[in-house]
C-alpha cells in the first residue's frame, strides 16, 4: 500500500484523460488564451485549467465542459478525443491509479458472485424437494 507521500508527484490521470487535457491545452494555446481566461469562459475556479493541465493533479474536463470548450474554440467535441480510441485498457489503468476503486469493485463482484451462488443453491434445493 502506498502512502500519500509516495503518491505525491505521481501522474493521476489515465492515457485518455491526458489526451483530452493535452488537446484542450493545444486549442487554448492556439487561441492565445490564458489558463485564467479559459477558466472564466468555463465559469470555473481561477486555477482549474492550471490543475487540469498539470498531471500531478486529478482535475479533468467532463462532458459538459468539453461541450462548452467546443463552442469556445468553434470545433467538435470529437476534436478533443482520440480517433478511434486509445489502445490502453483505461479502466484497468484507472483502477491502478485509484486502488480504492479497485477494492470497492472487487468487493462488489465478490458479493454479487456470492449472492448468485446462494440463489443457485436455493433453486437447486427447491428443485430437489419437488422431485
Amino acid at each position: 500500500m502506498t502512502t500519500k507521500q509516495e503518491n505525491k508527484g505521481k501522474i493521476k490521470n489515465t492515457e485518455i484523460e491526458l489526451y483530452v487535457i493535452n488537446k484542450v491545452k493545444e486549442y487554448r494555446i492556439a487561441a492565445k488564451m490564458s489558463q485564467r481566461k479559459l477558466c472564466m469562459e468555463l465559469r470555473l475556479s481561477p486555477t482549474y485549467v492550471f490543475c487540469a493541465e498539470n498531471p500531478k493533479y486529478t482535475a479533468k474536463y467532463n462532458l459538459n465542459q468539453l461541450n462548452e470548450l467546443a463552442k469556445i474554440f468553434k470545433c467538435s467535441i470529437a476534436d478533443f478525443l482520440p480517433s478511434p480510441y486509445v489502445e490502453t485498457d483505461t479502466i484497468e489503468e484507472y483502477m491502478d491509479l485509484h486502488p480504492q476503486v479497485r477494492i470497492r469493485n472487487e468487493k462488489m463482484i465478490k458479493e454479487a458472485e456470492e449472492k448468485g451462488r446462494k440463489k443457485r443453491e436455493k433453486k437447486e434445493k427447491t428443485r430437489v424437494k419437488k422431485q
